[in-house]
This record gives C-alpha cells, structure tokens and sequence, in this order.
C-alpha cells in the first residue's frame, strides 16, 4: 500500500463524505475509493475522486487540490485533475 497515496487520498474523502452528509446525499463511490486506496489503486482512487466531485457538486479546498496535484504528479497521472470543473475548487 502506498502511505503517501493514502494519507493525501484518505482526508479528501473524509472531507466530501461530510460535504455529502451534510446535504443528506448518499455517494456510494467514495467507500469505493476507500477500497481503492486499501488495493493500491491510488490512480483509479483519484479518477473516481474527479467524477465524483463534478457528479455530486462537491468542492475540494485549495490547499486539497495541492496536495492531490502533487500526488498526481508523483504517479504521472496529473492530467486528470484537470477535469475537475474550476467552481469546484475553493479558494
């Protein structure tokens, strides 16, 4: 398992799994990414993480985005982060 992949990975699904409690929404995907991360997946986790946000409209915090794009980066596959849609990103 990669602990970097898990400890970047892991926060940002606590962090929309509240977003997504707090408007009473189910999002099944993101145990999902849990088991991803857990089976090493960590690329397939972000790919998911992406249609997630843009499906529910949950929002990432800036400093999360950094933190996913150097990740990303790390795993060279950078490119998908740019599909998540701009308003989902806060400053």
């Amino acid at each position: 398992m990669d602990r970097y992949a898990e400890s970047v990975i892991l926060p940002v699904i606590v962090s929309l799994q509240l977003q997504a409690d707090e408007r009473g929404i189910s999002v099944v995907a993101l145990q999902s990414m849990r088991e991803l991360v857990a089976n090493d997946e960590p690329e397939i986790a972000i790919d998911y993480l992406v249609n997630t946000m843009n499906s529910f409209g949950l929002t990432l915090k800036q400093d999360e985005h950094e933190r996913l794009s150097v990740l990303a980066v790390r795993l060279q596959y950078a490119d998908i982060l740019t599909d998540i849609r701009p308003e989902l990103i806060q400053s």
